[in-house]
C-alpha cells in the first residue's frame, strides 16, 4: 500500500479499517485486492428525468427538495412514509408533485426534513395522477460535497455475497481508493489507446461516462484474452513435450479396406487421413480436432484413423454423446469396416461388452466410457463425436482411460476462427469442406405460420408418393407459459396423424426410453412410418438415406447452425430434398435469418453469421460444459483484441516480455473468472 510505515490520519485510519473487514468478508487477501474486486456492470445515474417529460419505461434519476414527509400508520403495525419532493431546476406546476413511498420502515420519516436536496433513482409509477416511486435508492445533497458515490453518476454494481449491500461495498471502496489507492502491477504492455491496468481499475470502478467504461473494459478484456492464450500456448507446450512410444506395426488394416470402398474419397477427406497419419508417426501423442460440414464424410475418416491406431495397437474407441448415436456409429460403422478382421462392440449405461477376445477392438460409447472404474485395455486411440457436448473434465476423464492414447475429436458445427483460438487452441485442426458424392440438393423454402395447413396438406400428398418427411417442432410439453405462440410437438403429431393417418405418423422426442427411440428409428428407416415428428433430438446422428422432407415449425426459435444442422439429415441418399422453415413471430430480423439460410448452403458460412448475429454463447449453448464465458469479453466485438492477444501470448512464450510473474497472474485471473462466471 502507498502508506505502508507512515502515520496515517484518523479517517484514513478508518477507512482502512472498513476496507480490511470488506476483504475479510468477501475472502479476498487484504485491502489491496478490493482494487480488483471489479463491478459486474454500471448503472448511468446521472440527471435526466423531469416530471414534465412523462411517464418514463425505465429506472430514472433526478434531484428534489423535501416539501413534505408524513407517516402513515394503519392496524397490525404497518406504515408508511411518504416523501413529497419539488424537483429542482423547473419547479412544478399545479398539481404536479413527485413522491417517493416506504413501507414498514417507520425510522425513515426522520430522514426527510423539510427543505433538505435529495437525489433519487428508481422506477416510476403514476397513481391518482402523482409520479411515485416505490422504495427508491435516494442519496443526500449538500452543497460544497464531493460528487456523490451512489447517484447522480456512472455507478458501480458489484457481485454481492449475504450479508453486504450495494451501498457498503460502494463506500467502502471509493474511500479506500480515494485515500490508500494500492500500487497496481502491469501483467505486460497494453495496446496503443486503452488505457494502463491501473487506470482501467480505477476507472472500472468509478467513471466519469460510459465511453470511459467501455475503454476500461476492453482493456480488461485484452488482459482476459491474453491469459487464456497464454494457457492454451502453454498446455499446447506441455502436451508436445509429452512423448510416447509407437509400438511396431503388426496388422494391415487400412490399405485393403480403402481398396473395398464403393466410392472415391473426396480431396479434403484424402488430405485429413494423410495429417491424421503424420500425426500418429509422431513420437507424441495426436490431439487433432475435425471440423466438417454436415454430410463432408467425417465418419470415414474417423474409420480410418481408427484402422490406422489398431494396426498398432489393440484397443481403440469413439465417444459419442447420446445412445441413439452410439447405435448408428456402430451400425454404420459394420458395414463400412471388415469385421472379419476386428471386433465392434457398445458401451452405454444399459449395456457393457464383455471382455476382450483375441481380435482387435473398436469400442462405442456414452459417457459411461469414463464413468466406469474399469481401465480400457490398451487403449491407444480416443475418438469423441460431437464434441462440443463434451466439456473439458469429460474429454480428460476418457483420455484417463487409456496411457497417453491419440485423440481425435469431431464436430459438424463448424467453429467461427476467432472463437476456435479460446476454445480449442491448444489442438491441431483439419477441415473438410469438399461434400461426397451421391448426396441430393436440399432446397430451402421460408414460409410464415399461415402457411401450415397448406403444408400439411402437401405432406399428406408426398407421403402418399413415398416420401419419408421429417417434422421438426422445438418445444416438448404442454406447461409453456404462452400455449397461443408455443410449439407443442404432441400437438403437431396429433394433427398430422388425423390427417396423414395414426399408423404413418411417430412420435420422437428426448424423453423418450432409448429402446423406444431406436424402436421409432428403425421403423422410420424401413419404411414403416412415412412421418416422424420430432424434436431437435435428431439434429444429431440420426441417419436416414431415405428422408428427403424436412419442416421445421418455429424455426425463428433456433440458430441458424442448429437449423443447418437439421437441415443435414435429408437428401443423404442421392435424391433431392425440401426443407421448409416456418416462423411464427414474423420480426424483421428473424425472417431475415432464415432467408439467408435459404441461400447458403455452406455451413462454414453459416457458423460465421451466426456468430456475427448471436456471438459465441448461443452458437454452441450458454450452458455447455467447458464452454469459457468471459466476463469482460464481448466476442465477436471484440475479435480484434483476441487476434492481438493471442500474438502477445505468443511473444510472451518467446521470452520477449519477462515478468513471468504478471504473466503467471493474468493466467490465474482469467481462469478465475471462468470459475466464478
Amino acid at each position: 500500500m502507498a502508506n505502508d510505515g507512515l502515520a496515517v490520519a484518523p479517517e484514513t485510519a478508518r477507512q482502512l479499517r472498513a476496507a480490511t473487514a470488506l476483504a475479510e468478508k468477501l475472502g479476498l487477501s487484504g485491502p489491496e485486492a478490493l482494487a480488483g474486486y471489479l463491478p459486474r456492470r454500471h448503472e448511468d445515474r446521472r440527471q435526466g428525468w423531469h416530471p414534465s417529460d412523462g411517464l418514463p419505461m425505465g429506472p430514472v434519476h433526478f434531484q428534489g427538495v423535501v416539501t413534505q414527509s408524513k407517516l402513515n400508520r394503519w392496524r397490525g403495525r404497518r406504515c408508511s412514509v411518504e416523501v413529497n419532493l419539488e424537483v429542482a431546476g423547473k419547479g412544478l406546476s399545479a398539481g404536479e408533485r413527485v413522491r417517493l413511498v416506504y413501507y414498514n420502515l417507520p425510522f425513515l420519516a426522520r430522514a426527510f426534513p423539510e427543505g433538505k436536496r435529495v437525489a433519487a433513482y428508481g422506477r416510476v409509477e403514476e397513481k391518482k395522477g402523482i409520479f411515485t416511486l416505490a422504495h427508491p435508492e435516494t442519496e443526500s445533497i449538500e452543497l460544497g460535497k464531493e460528487e456523490g458515490i451512489h447517484l447522480d453518476r456512472v455507478v458501480p454494481i458489484y457481485p454481492l455475497i449475504t450479508g453486504l449491500t450495494q451501498r457498503r461495498v460502494r463506500s467502502t471502496i471509493y474511500y479506500y481508493l480515494k485515500s490508500s489507492p494500492p500500487v497496481v502491477p502491469e501483467c505486460f504492455p497494453t495496446l496503443e489507446g486503452l488505457p494502463t491496468r491501473e487506470e482501467a481499475w480505477r476507472i472500472f470502478h468509478f467513471p466519469e461516462s460510459l465511453a470511459e467504461v467501455e475503454k476500461a473494459r476492453r482493456r480488461l478484456a485484452y488482459e482476459e484474452l491474453v491469459g487464456i492464450a497464454f494457457s492454451l500456448r502453454v498446455r499446447r507446450a506441455a502436451r508436445e513435450a509429452i512423448r510416447v512410444e509407437r509400438p511396431p506395426k503388426v496388422r494391415d488394416l487400412v490399405e485393403p479396406w480403402r481398396k473395398t470402398l464403393p466410392w472415391k474419397m473426396t480431396g479434403d477427406q484424402i488430405k485429413v487421413c494423410a495429417e491424421v497419419d503424420e500425426d500418429l508417426r509422431l513420437m507424441r501423442p495426436m490431439h487433432r480436432l475435425l471440423q466438417g460440414d454436415v454430410g463432408s464424410g467425417k465418419t470415414l475418416v474417423a474409420a480410418h484413423a481408427l484402422l490406422r491406431a489398431l494396426e498398432h495397437g489393440s484397443h481403440v474407441a469413439l465417444m459419442a454423446p447420446t445412445t441413439l448415436l452410439v447405435e448408428q456409429h456402430a451400425t454404420s460403422l459394420r458395414k463400412m469396416l471388415p469385421t472379419k478382421h476386428l471386433e465392434i462392440v457398445t458401451w452405454t449405461s444399459t449395456s457393457k461388452p464383455g471382455p476382450a477376445g483375441l481380435f482387435p477392438r473398436i469400442t462405442i460409447g456414452t459417457h459411461a466410457l469414463f464413468a466406469e472404474k474399469a481401465r480400457l485395455s490398451r487403449l491407444s486411440l480416443c475418438v469423441i463425436d460431437e464434441q462440443q457436448r463434451f466439456g473439458v473434465k469429460q474429454r480428460a476423464a476418457f483420455l484417463a482411460k487409456g496411457e497417453r492414447p491419440d485423440l481425435l475429436v469431431l464436430t459438424a458445427t463448424p467453429i467461427p476462427r476467432t472463437y476456435h483460438l479460446f476454445t480449442h487452441g491448444d489442438l491441431d485442426v483439419s477441415l473438410l469442406k469438399e461434400m461426397p458424392p451421391g448426396r441430393g440438393k436440399v432446397r430451402t423454402l421460408v414460409r410464415d405460420g399461415s402457411a401450415v395447413e397448406k403444408i400439411w396438406a402437401h405432406l399428406k400428398d408426398r407421403v402418399e408418393q413415398g416420401d419419408r418427411v421429417y417434422v421438426v417442432v422445438p418445444r416438448l410439453g404442454d406447461g409453456v407459459e404462452d400455449p397461443a405462440e408455443e410449439a407443442s410437438v404432441r400437438r403437431t403429431h396429433e394433427q398430422l396423424s388425423a390427417q396423414i393417418g395414426a399408423k404413418r405418423v411417430a412420435l420422437l422426442h428426448g424423453k423418450m426410453k432409448e429402446a423406444e427411440k431406436l424402436e421409432v428409428l428403425e421403423q422410420f428407416r424401413q419404411g414403416k412410418i412415412s412421418v416422424l415428428v420430432a424434436t431437435t433430438v435428431v439434429e444429431v446422428g440420426v441417419d436416414v438415406p431415405e428422408a428427403n422432407w424436412m419442416v421445421i415449425d418455429y424455426a425463428d426459435r433456433l440458430g441458424l447452425s442448429q437449423l443447418h444442422q437439421l437441415r443435414g439429415r435429408i437428401g443423404r441418399g442421392g435424391r433431392n430434398g425440401k426443407c421448409v422453415l416456418i416462423h411464427r413471430t414474423g420480426q424483421p430480423d428473424a425472417v431475415a435469418r432464415l432467408e439467408f439460410l435459404e441461400k447458403n448452403q455452406d455451413g462454414f458460412l453459416i457458423a460465421e453469421e451466426d456468430y456475427r448475429i448471436r456471438g459465441p454463447g448461443d452458437i454452441l449453448g450458454a450452458d455447455q460444459s467447458g464452454l469459457p464465458r468471459f466476463r469482460h469479453t464481448h466476442l465477436p466485438e471484440d475479435d480484434s483484441l483476441a487476434e492481438n492477444a493471442k500474438a502477445e501470448a505468443q511473444r510472451q512464450m518467446e521470452g520477449e516480455w519477462r515478468d513471468w510473474t504478471g504473466l503467471v497472474e493474468a493466467e490465474k485471473r482469467a481462469r478465475a473468472d471462468f470459475a466464478a462466471n
